[in-house]
């Protein structure tokens, strides 16, 4: 390999490192740089290739090619230290005095990594970070086809997770949406989305992937630090300082965007900017409108944080974004036809506050305001309403030994809900004039929560973790206890047995207590009980199975004797998921994964057990992305499910008073859509142009332009059902990026 290629191939591999610290650093061609270069070797000067080289505290770095060379550039200057590290080597760390413009030829040697069986598993986790068992990465969250670069859309692709309607939102385990909590930074987001709950228009999230540090899904037997939530938890951490100063643009087919980082030289402040915005007109014209629109679907986002080292330990960081949708969509049914009209305004700010004590302490802290505004107007609907929350909180971390960890922390949430308008008096007559009823209304409530937990070690090959919370919920006057355990076991190098069992509640959404005869709506409440089998060779090869069954009790329901909500639902889920993932480094990257749920509830309106609303049977994904080159990434992604349950209607019967029919509905949820089916493909070129970083991407949505259901309507007198397809049929999106 001649020495400019592999120059050129190093430049490709570091734009990609710098593209997963969130920043693409613009180069001055005034500063002069240090090369550094060499070889890696291991026992008996072996070859090692894929050996990661980086001066610590920065982005400068390499990684070795199928000789064990490396080479990179760098604009530091004076004493740095240079860490290395390989798989299955021990990591080693050298000092360089590093004069500008001077090269440095360094050849190192590693020697084998004495191989310890400590585990570090979670019961039905997905989690990226800083260890080895990295199973989900911001860069394979950008290449799986199909989820444009969203962050839940990828965690679709594993078991137990399903989108709503080809959005954004996700249901768990036969769970509810509001039933998913998403952290960042310890605030809790709980509309990070555009284009929620809009009539056959997807949603997408708010949330930025590559400022992202760790990703931690958890679909079950989660951890007494988080409260409030039945089914699962997306907990977020965003870099504390950026990595770099520069600036990054992409235009593409539907949107462009802006993004810039900034460093000081010190390295103790830094800012990051985010500009966005959603066109559309250019992408209709390339792939056809499935839909009538009046607007089309249209949005803007901005955001940004600032950053600021406190001592020699601590760290402050606020962050501030905003984001606008606005659409209206023509919508068919039996008693009115006519646009869709929804917008939304959504702000979000959060400051935190990072601190080590000692060596062996960690206090965290940290305060945030969100606010959510949606506006919707179909017929005599036309409604305008409001949700405030804020919230407090602080964790503490104590390292008692390096066989016990124990951790402890307080929150107090504050949640308040305006509605007003007008709402239709039956759900069936929706033309305008019909029979409504006027809205001014608003409640709030606050949260009140504590939790404390330990971690054991015991030995190299078992770990155990009891905690224990407990919630007050002022509106409801109720409080609530959970005690929680999880345990993991691993008996050879590669193989575990995890676990996890306990309690979880969460306060019924704030609109219910409007029909709740004195407020008197208890906490619902899930147990979860979960036991796993892992297979994890170095995160190159995993294997998951995992079983769980979850009971439900207090659900809300609707008491049909005198038509309040009350809190005597029930149910249970029960299932199965399977995930398997291989990794060929610099090469492939796949996933399959399975998942199995009976999930069924007496709940809403459904006076019996039935299938719930997301009950999801059976479910397959199939994903893969394949380095063709150096500079070319294709991908491909396959979903196949059961449909969602439905309520179909059965007859009708003549009301002369309203001039309509009214529906006779079968037993909730009794019948299904049809199988969703869909392939996605995409490929990613990475190159120079104009002497800058740049990535342009083609993918092609729905390849096989399968019609899957969104929903079904009736005719005036429904005795025709008619199949609403998804908008989401086979489609082009082009795309370019330009460092600047």
């Amino acid at each position: 390999m001649t020495p400019n290629k592999n120059k050129m191939i190093k430049s490709i591999k570091l734009f990609l490192l710098m593209l997963i610290s969130s920043g693409i650093f613009a180069q001055d061609s005034s500063v002069t740089v240090t090369k550094i270069s060499g070889f890696v070797k291991g026992d008996k000067d072996s070859v090692l290739r894929g050996a990661n080289l980086v001066i610590e505290g920065s982005i400068d770095g390499a990684t070795t090619d199928d000789k064990g060379y490396y080479e990179f550039e760098t604009e530091r200057t004076g004493p740095q230290s240079l860490l290395i590290t390989m798989i299955d080597y021990s990591k080693k760390t050298f000092p360089l005095d590093i004069i500008s413009g001077i090269n440095i030829e360094l050849n190192i040697k590693l020697s084998k990594e004495v191989v310890t069986e400590e585990i570090i598993i979670t019961a039905s986790s997905f989690t990226s970070g800083n260890t080895n068992a990295v199973t989900l990465t911001p860069l394979e969250i950008v290449r799986i086809p199909g989820a444009d670069a969203d962050l839940y859309r990828a965690i679709t692709t594993f078991p137990g997770s399903n989108q709503v309607n080809e959005g954004s939102r996700i249901t768990v385990r036969g769970g509810d949406p509001n039933e998913v909590l998403t952290i960042l930074d310890q605030a809790s987001l709980y509309n990070p989305f555009i284009f929620d709950e809009t009539f056959n228009v997807s949603s997408y999230s708010t949330i930025n992937p590559w400022g992202l540090r760790g990703i931690n899904f958890t679909s079950g037997g989660f951890s007494a630090k988080y409260g409030n939530v039945l089914s699962a938890v997306l907990d977020l951490k965003s870099y504390d300082m950026p990595q770099g100063t520069g600036m990054f643009a992409w235009l593409g087919l539907a949107n462009a965007s802006l993004d810039g980082v900034y460093l000081s030289k010190k390295r103790d402040f830094g800012a990051t900017f985010s500009l966005g915005k959603l066109f559309l007109q250019p992408y209709f014209a390339v792939n056809g409108e499935h839909s009538e629109y009046s607007p089309i679907p249209q949005s803007n986002q901005l955001g940004g944080t600032l950053s600021q080292k406190i001592g020699s330990t601590g760290n402050l960081k606020f962050i501030a974004n905003y984001s606008d949708d606005k659409v209206g969509i023509q919508s068919s049914t039996p008693s009115y036809i006519g646009y869709f009209n929804g917008s939304s305004k959504s702000f979000f700010t959060n400051m935190k506050l990072m601190v080590a004590p000692s060596s062996s302490t960690l206090l965290n802290t940290g305060i945030s305001f969100s606010y959510y505004n949606k506006k919707d107007n179909f017929g005599v609907l036309n409604t305008n309403s409001k949700s405030y929350y804020s919230k407090g909180r602080a964790d503490f971390t104590k390292n008692i030994s390096s066989k016990i960890d124990l951790n402890a922390g307080a929150e107090y949430e504050y949640n308040g809900y305006d509605i007003n308008g007008a709402i239709p008096v039956y759900s069936y007559n929706l033309k305008p004039g019909a029979p409504s009823t006027l809205l001014d209304t608003n409640t709030n409530s606050g949260r009140i929560g504590a939790y404390a937990e330990g971690q054991f070690r015991v030995g190299k090959k078992f770990f155990f973790i009891p905690g224990i919370r407990t919630d007050y919920f002022t509106l409801a006057n109720k409080a609530s206890f959970d005690p929680r355990f999880a345990f993991g076991y691993q008996f050879t190098k590669y193989n575990a047995l995890r676990g996890a069992a306990g309690i979880y509640h969460q306060i019924p959404k704030l609109e219910y207590f409007f029909r709740a005869e004195g407020n008197d709506l208890k906490p619902e409440q899930a147990i979860h009980y979960i036991l796993g089998y892992e297979f994890n060779k170095d995160g190159n090869y995993i294997f998951r199975v995992e079983g769980y069954y979850k009971d439900y009790a207090n659900l809300v329901i609707l008491n049909t004797t005198d038509l309040f909500y009350r809190s005597e639902g029930e149910g249970f889920a029960k299932g199965i998921d399977v995930f398997l993932k291989t990794k060929i480094k610099n090469k492939f990257t796949g996933w399959i994964s399975y998942a199995y749920c009976n999930s069924q509830r007496k709940q809403y309106d459904a006076v019996s057990l039935t299938p719930s609303n997301y009950d999801i049977t059976n479910a397959v994904s199939i994903v893969g992305s394949y380095n063709i080159s150096s500079e070319f990434v294709a991908g491909a992604s396959y979903k196949l499910s059961t449909g969602k349950p439905y309520t179909p209607v059965l007859s009708s019967s003549y009301n002369q008073s309203e001039d309509l029919y009214i529906p006779v509905y079968g037993e909730n949820n009794s019948s299904r859509f049809p199988t969703y089916d869909r392939l996605d493909m995409n490929l990613q070129y990475i190159f120079a142009l104009f002497g800058k970083f740049a990535v342009a991407v083609i993918s092609v949505n729905n390849v096989l332009n399968q019609k899957n259901v969104y929903n079904y309507t009736y005719n005036f007198d429904y005795t025709q059902q008619v199949e609403i397809i998804s908008n989401n049929q086979r489609s082009l999106y082009l795309g370019l990026g330009l460092q600047l």
